[in-house]
């Protein structure tokens, strides 16, 4: 039997892709004061970016152990094997509500076939392993092989990504006032990535967005390789000005070809706000692990 891939709604996956690789998302919930949302069912990243402009603060609460045991079990009475890809318990406690559901579903039902596995990474970059996976799965792997596929591109995909309005961070307590409204006034803008441990770190402040994208470019170069050969992945929130720069200059000087451009979805957006731009690419190129 074909293995199931599951993830969740940090992951960015076009719906397309979804459907064709029969992917399952358990949705990440959405909070606006006494409201709650099912990221991707309830609520939706346009209408997430149009009301933080109109200054709605939104917070997330990551899919609790219920759901996971829930679903898991479903799966597991119908013979079902899968694997859960989570995004990063760096940035959530979701992969650990799923662990702990692992652990209490493997005593109960200790022939069961599934994986839980913490990727380290958030949306595109979860959504580039969530694909792959879905590939390799639908094309026939077995779960050894698959765990073997999965675990390479985990420590081998990479993050980077900046937001060019900082009071959504401030917002959501991830930065003081003043740093806000003077970042903001001097339009400098934040470059961070996603490290090895899964959590969030600043690399630079760049001021400007050509010198913005100029510096997403030159990480790329520095720490990735055979831009002609891979895909590199695009979450952006309501910002295709920044995209289409993007996408000329890493075309211009990386030789890249392929890119995937998707919405930033509402569990990430909720945090860093409308404007932001994420890219995800493979540190090395290997062949075999390679997808279209």
């Amino acid at each position: 039997m074909t293995i199931k891939i599951i993830t969740d709604s940090a992951c960015d996956i076009l719906e397309t892709d979804q459907q064709e690789l029969n992917i399952e998302i358990m949705p990440v919930y959405v909070v606006e004061d006494q409201k709650t949302y099912r990221d991707g069912i309830d609520i939706s990243s346009e209408v997430v970016c149009q009301n933080m402009r109109q200054g709605v603060r939104y917070k997330t609460s990551q899919i609790p152990y219920g759901d996971f045991y829930k679903r898991f079990e479903e799966l597991i009475l119908e013979k079902q094997p899968f694997i859960y890809l989570a995004f990063s318990s760096g940035l959530s406690g979701t992969y650990q509500a799923a662990a702990l559901a692992e652990r209490d579903l493997k005593e109960k039902y200790p022939s069961a076939i599934f994986e839980v596995v913490d990727t380290r990474a958030v949306c595109y970059g979860l959504g580039h392993i969530v694909y792959g996976a879905a590939r390799a799965a639908v094309a026939g792997d077995d779960i050894e092989a698959l765990m073997k596929r999965i675990n390479y591109y985990i420590d081998h995909v990479k993050h980077v990504f900046t937001v060019t309005d900082l009071q959504y961070l401030y917002r959501g307590g991830r930065l003081n006032r003043g740093t806000a409204i003077i970042g903001n006034m001097l339009n400098i803008n934040p470059l961070l990535e996603v490290n090895k441990s899964g959590e969030l770190q600043q690399l630079d402040k760049v001021r400007g967005e050509k010198k913005l994208v100029k510096k997403m470019v030159d990480y790329l170069e520095q720490n990735g390789s055979h831009f002609d050969k891979q895909t590199i992945g695009i979450s952006h929130a309501d910002n295709p000005e920044l995209v289409e720069l993007f996408v000329k200059m890493a075309g211009k000087r990386l030789n890249a070809e392929r890119f995937k451009i998707v919405s930033l979805g509402p569990t990430v957006l909720t945090h860093s706000g409308p404007g932001t731009l994420a890219v995800f690419f493979f540190d090395e190129w290997k062949e075999a692990y390679q997808f279209a």
